[in-house]
């Protein structure tokens, strides 16, 4: 405005306005085309989880405030009517009708904007549709019959129903599916995530981690005050897009209180826009800070230039909290884990997974590097969808399925009359498939799979490692212990998991899901460590219990089993020191504290036993079991008051146990028994049964 004012104070008032009417006139059309631009780039993502098109809101009502502009604020209304029937049809789901009446209605304002000499409309109109065609290549794709067709687009109606999401229910967000106070937390904790410039560090009860999101925090409300105080345009559109992004997002993704994996990847956005605003917060207290030294006569470079630098690494700290859980180099664990899925399997096999997580990384290793193409991967969600199981029959290798495609359209959920329960479409197509497999192909599980799926099949099924088979002998819980053996000592790749030496991996990141995934690992292991304990073969079970431990250091049923067997096989220190290892570890499992005590009573050390146990009376205040064997013990002793005192505090610890406090009140006559019965005996040594039982 003062270059222009001081070019008037020198020219001619024709030549001024000339000149800066030119130069007015190119900035609006520049303007406008970048609009067009970014109107384009919506509708060219508006098929990927509708990811984009949210940011819409803030640049309309920014686009309103701008006073002038080549077009009309009812050109841009129209425009976001006809946005808003295309998203709103990709979302609820309504009858097509509404969508048609609502293009209709378009079509006619757009035609009206153009009678009125406005063009924005129209031409904002053909830019998106024309975005939005580029999702044609998915029609094209898929009558070339990939190897992965997802949905199977090949008519206009099944790519329709493709990018209207119609395989997903339609959005509610009326029905809650969890508490606002729980979903809203739940955007908080990710929240504090993202920002928290330190790791855990703990002060007493406080986590100064925690505590250090407040510094971006206050930068971001800070920049947030700033924005709107000096230029309310940019404001609206960051704001807007933040208020979407966060609090439109919590309310529209209505996220369950049992969601399968983290979600905070939707929020992703919201961190984006919030840290503009951090950034803005940051220059603003830079500026300001210049401002009052420039004032008060003092060096501003003495004090901006550090402050900026220790701005800087709070920008950069975020990263070195989370580098670790991010970083993906030599991270092998999903390939690894379809490999050893797929490596155990006869050839031309059927493998049946469950989901996303156990089913994509096979189908890469397949595709990507050609490894076990012979073996044919069947999703058994996916079995619920006609396309799917007509691809699984048409394509090679094909799996035997004996329907035609009309009967494979017609299949659908049915009640069984037997019991009433559903039998789910992917039940009937499995059923199937083995029934006209016929044993001419080895059948497979994979340990992914819920028990529900298979548990028809169960008394015919053979656990080999990663994978059950489906054998033509009957049998419980039947392990081929050879065949798993290998596969786990020979074949399988545990890169990310073990060491060379056998140790755990410790320098790669496991989400709890990765976690999860690998305690499979740990159950074959230790069905084998079982095995090996049922014959004696106590080497054998430490060696498979090792592993397990190794593999899953959370698995609790290796974490008990490998004491008990260290013990089984005489190495009663190396017990000793195991147990009381995990007792640091978890202090409240019960399994620890009485492992402890075992171990001194196969010694035949009942006196450390006891010591043992009073001391974790003190600690595991919720395990009745050390109780009421340290009061067997000590009653096989004959320490009459140190039997009493166990089963005193526990009653005093749980008052609403009424059959101890019971037994407490008849413990001097049981214990009078039990001494007249141990005198009357050659042992001595007879075991009052716990608390609470009967003899």
């Amino acid at each position: 405005d003062e270059t222009k004012k001081s070019i008037t104070a020198s020219a001619t008032p024709p030549e001024v306005k000339a000149m800066l009417g030119r130069e007015e006139e190119k900035r609006k059309r520049h303007s406008t085309s970048l609009i067009f631009l970014i109107v384009y780039l919506l509708s060219l993502g508006i098929g990927f989880h509708l990811g984009t098109v949210m940011v819409y809101g803030g640049i309309f009502f920014m686009m309103l405030m701008v006073r002038e502009k080549t077009f009309s604020n009812f050109e841009l209304i129209v425009f976001t009517f006809g946005f808003a029937v295309i998203v709103a049809d990709m979302t609820l789901h309504k009858q097509s009708n509404l969508t048609i009446i609502g293009l209709v209605i378009l079509v006619i304002l757009v035609l009206w904007t153009v009678m009125s000499k406005g063009r924005f409309a129209l031409i904002a109109s053909l830019l998106f549709f024309l975005g939005i065609s580029v999702h044609l290549f998915l029609l094209i794709r898929s009558h070339m019959n990939p190897e992965l067709d997802m949905v199977d687009p090949e008519t206009w109606r099944a790519l329709y129903a493709h990018l209207r999401r119609e395989q997903y229910p339609p959005m509610n967000v009326f029905v809650r599916k969890a508490s606002p106070l729980w979903q809203t937390g739940q955007f908080l904790r990710y929240f504090v995530d993202q920002f928290r410039i330190l790791g855990d560090v703990k002060a007493g009860p406080l986590n100064i981690g925690v505590l250090s999101v407040v510094i971006p925090t206050a930068l971001g409300l800070y920049g947030i005050g700033v924005n709107y105080l000096r230029e309310r345009k940019t404001w609206v559109l960051n704001f807007t897009n933040l208020a979407v992004h966060t609090i439109g997002m919590i309310i529209l993704l209505n996220f369950s209180d049992h969601e399968p994996r983290e979600r905070d990847y939707f929020y992703g956005p919201g961190f984006y826009f919030f840290s503009l605003f951090i950034g803005i917060g940051a220059s603003s207290m830079l500026l300001m800070l210049a401002g009052y030294l420039r004032e008060s006569g003092r060096k501003i470079a003495r004090v901006v230039i550090p402050v900026g630098l220790i701005l800087i690494v709070f920008s950069i700290l975020p990263a070195r909290v989370h580098w670790f859980s991010h970083d993906r180099s030599d991270n092998w664990l999903a390939r690894d884990y379809a490999y050893n899925m797929l490596t155990g399997c006869e050839p031309d096999a059927i493998l049946i997974t469950n989901g996303d997580n156990d089913t994509y990384p096979l189908w890469y290793i397949q595709t990507v590097e050609g490894y076990r193409r012979d073996v044919k991967v069947v999703n058994r969600m996916l079995l619920n969808t006609s396309w799917y199981v007509k691809q699984l029959k048409d394509q090679e290798p094909g799996v035997p399925i004996d329907l035609t495609d009309i009967e494979i359209e017609r299949l659908r959920p049915v009640r069984d009359s037997r019991n009433g329960n559903i039998i789910w479409t992917y039940t009937r197509v499995l059923d199937h498939i083995v029934r006209t497999t016929n044993w001419k192909r080895p059948i497979y599980f994979g340990v992914t799979v819920p028990k529900e799926v298979w548990e028809m099949y169960s008394d015919y099924l053979e656990m080999q490692g990663m994978v059950r088979r489906l054998v033509a002998k009957k049998g419980r819980y039947m392990v081929n212990d050879y065949q798993m053996a290998r596969n786990m000592r020979d074949i399988f790749e545990y890169r990310g998991v073990l060491t060379e030496d056998g140790k755990t991996e410790t320098s790669l990141y496991k989400s709890i899901d990765v976690t999860t995934m690998y305690q499979n690992y740990s159950v074959a292991t230790m069905q084998l460590a079982f095995n090996a304990g049922r014959k004696k073969e106590y080497p054998e079970a430490i060696d498979w219990a090792e592993r397990s431990f190794a593999i899953s250091p959370a698995f609790d049923w290796g974490r008990k089993e490998l004491g008990i067997y260290y013990m089984h096989n005489r190495q009663y220190d190396k017990a000793i020191e195991y147990f009381k290892s995990q007792q640091v570890r978890d202090p409240d499992n019960c399994d620890f504290h009485l492992g402890v005590a075992a171990v001194y009573e196969t010694m035949g050390d009942l006196d450390s036993a006891l010591d043992v146990l009073a001391l974790s009376s003190d600690v595991a205040i919720a395990c009745r079991d050390i109780y009421t064997h340290g009061f067997n013990i000590a009653a096989r002793l004959g320490r009459r008051t140190e039997a009493k005192e166990f089963v005193k505090k526990w009653v005093d610890l749980h008052p609403e146990d009424r059959e101890m406090a019971n037994f407490y009140a008849d413990i001097d006559r049981i214990l009078d028994e039990e001494s007249a019965r141990r005198d009357s005996t050659d042992s001595g040594v007879e075991e009052i049964p716990p608390a609470g039982q009967s003899r």
